[in-house]
């Protein structure tokens, strides 16, 4: 951006550094740059950044030069508009966000604006910076839905470039858990994690640091004080991203364990006090030979796996050991036999009397006899297959739609970026749909919106009844579907794709001893033919989508293609 002597875009006599110009490029987030003209009734875009055409699907072309009445999808053209406005009268940075109905699909913008004065004191520009933080959103919104329903607390614990800590979300059990509210938490980072014991506090902040940044699974135990005195023992376990503006976003749940520490700490294995305490407990117990056999296991054996205990001593664990995850109880065993310290969180699936398979965690601690060589070791082992089922849970609501169980815009944007890149390198033609469902709206203000979801149900399977197993099919919002054909010869067969699902949504449906009828209006691009990339490409089959529309709806439309066709 910006050649030696190039005239700059933000004023009629300035000459930008182009150092400015490579940063202003560069940035991760969204800018631009906004005149000011008809003394505030106008507004028209001077320069616009990589991340900004990115983000919108908008191209470059079409914004700089151009106001937004002429840049901008007529439903967010005004919303734009009157947030300039406001900065404008405000005459100071306005920070705030915004839904919006891009050609990428409707997303969450977090948004600043800086008015700056030309020499008259008149603001002559708005500089403006925009984060897409829709994902973010989703999901915490996701996270608050099942944060009840599972043991502990969850939270979403954010460190930005400048090492400031704070939580973007808490779960309600934090106060039941330490004393500590959820608000008190939110507006200070300091008031929960100060209470992480101080000889814990550098072991747990640098464990997290450091699978951040290989972006890896993080699981650790560690004690916290209560606010009234109590220590407890916590299981942690979270996942990590990092974010374009360098912050670091930690996801995860933390468990009470404090009573399952407290069994491991003892070591008197022969007292009897503590063999009933073992024998009665509700994980298993068990030792290993340095060889991996099973020398002794609780009696909880048989009760989580519905296996005879007696026939199991002498045996392998590795035996019981879903065979894709041996290579990890190895390693596990391998670290506690070399090392002769301490192992845990090692995860796997155990094979269960039924012929079903339990996921367990263990922690396995070396035991020395009295001449101090490595002998055995002692394990603790949980089940914890409802938690695994419940993280499952999580994922699917994070990535599907909740009415129609079609993947959602982000899990279906991120199939199309895929598929892209795999049709690039093959030479491969793909093409993407964009489909929206014509008199619906009616369907829902005659009959409710109960049977309009029924409805939406019922087109989502007869669409897929009608796709390839190699298609993917997703639903973005409201009445409006994707479909993304991979596996195609050109735009021909795409088209017969098209024409195939119009024809069938056109067949009436039976719903609720209702025979209900619509139809659908389709766009349809192709990579490489239209572009080659999925926020360009989305861009063009939803134009298609909006001309077949114009064109009387109940058809199929090419983007660019300049005769109708049904």
């Amino acid at each position: 951006m910006g050649e030696p002597g190039e005239r700059c875009l933000l004023g009629q006599d300035c000459v930008v550094d182009a150092l400015y110009h490579r940063l202003f490029e560069a940035s991760a987030d969204a800018q631009f740059v906004v005149a000011v003209e008809a003394g505030g009734e106008r507004f028209r875009y001077l320069r616009v950044n990589d991340a900004l055409v990115k983000g919108t699907g908008i191209p470059r072309s079409v914004m700089e030069g151009h106001t937004p009445a002429e840049a901008l999808p007529a439903a967010l053209a005004p919303l734009i508009e009157d947030q300039y406005r406001l900065c404008l009268r405000a005459r100071q940075t306005r920070l705030y966000e915004q839904h919006f109905p891009l050609p990428a699909g409707q997303r969450c913008w977090q948004t600043r604006l800086t008015p700056l004065c030309d020499e008259s004191g008149e603001v002559s520009l708005i500089l403006g910076t925009a984060r897409d933080i829709t994902e973010l959103r989703n999901f915490t919104q996701t996270l608050v839905s099942v944060a009840d329903a599972l043991p502990g607390f969850i939270y979403q614990l954010r460190r930005d470039a400048d090492g400031h800590w704070s939580y973007s979300y808490v779960g309600k059990r934090v106060e039941e858990m330490f004393g500590v509210s959820v608000a008190e938490a939110e507006a200070d980072a300091e008031a929960l994690i100060g209470l992480i014991h101080p000889d814990d506090r550098e072991r747990v902040i640098g464990e997290s640091l450091e699978c951040a940044e290989r972006l890896a699974p993080w699981h650790s135990e560690f004690r916290m004080y209560h606010r009234d005195g109590r220590l407890l023992w916590l299981e942690a376990n979270d996942i990590a991203q990092r974010l374009e503006d360098g912050s670091l976003v930690w996801t995860g749940y933390v468990n009470d364990i404090t009573a399952q520490k407290r069994l491991e700490e003892r070591n008197a294995v022969n007292d009897r006090r503590f063999q009933l305490l073992v024998e009665n407990a509700n994980d298993i117990i068990y030792s290993l030979t340095r060889e991996g056999r099973l020398e002794y296991v609780s009696p909880n054996w048989s009760e989580m796996l519905g296996l005879d205990a007696e026939v199991a001593l002498g045996q392998p664990l590795i035996d019981f050991v879903h065979p894709e995850d041996r290579p990890a109880v190895a390693a596990f065993l391998g670290a506690l036999f070399d090392s002769g310290t301490k192992q845990q969180g090692v995860e796997y699936r155990m094979r269960h009397g039924d012929g079903d398979w339990r996921w367990h965690t263990s922690n396995a601690s070396p035991m020395f006899d009295e001449g101090g060589s490595l002998t055995t070791c002692m394990g603790i082992a949980r089940d914890i297959t409802e938690r695994k089922a419940m993280e499952e849970k999580i994922r699917h609501m994070a990535q599907h739609d909740p009415l129609t169980e079609l993947p959602n815009r982000a899990l279906f944007f991120s199939h199309l970026d895929k598929a892209i890149q795999l049709a690039l390198r093959q030479r491969q033609p793909l093409a993407l749909m964009f489909i929206d469902l014509d008199k619906f709206k009616p369907v829902n203000d005659t009959h409710g919106h109960g049977v309009g979801d029924r409805l939406l149900i019922a087109v989502a399977r007869r669409m897929e009844a009608r796709l390839r197993a190699s298609d993917i099919i997703g639903r973005i919002g409201g009445d409006e579907f994707v479909v993304l054909l991979p596996l195609i010869s050109g735009r021909d067969d795409a088209h017969g794709v098209a024409v195939t699902l119009c024809e069938a949504l056109r067949e009436p449906f039976a719903v609720d001893h209702l025979t209900l009828g619509v139809s659908a209006s389709i766009g349809l691009a192709l990579c490489p033919e239209h572009a080659e990339e999925s926020q360009a490409l989305a861009h063009y089959a939803d134009q298609a989508m909006y001309l077949a529309k114009e064109r009387g709806r109940d058809r199929v439309v090419v983007y660019g293609e300049g005769r109708r066709r049904r």
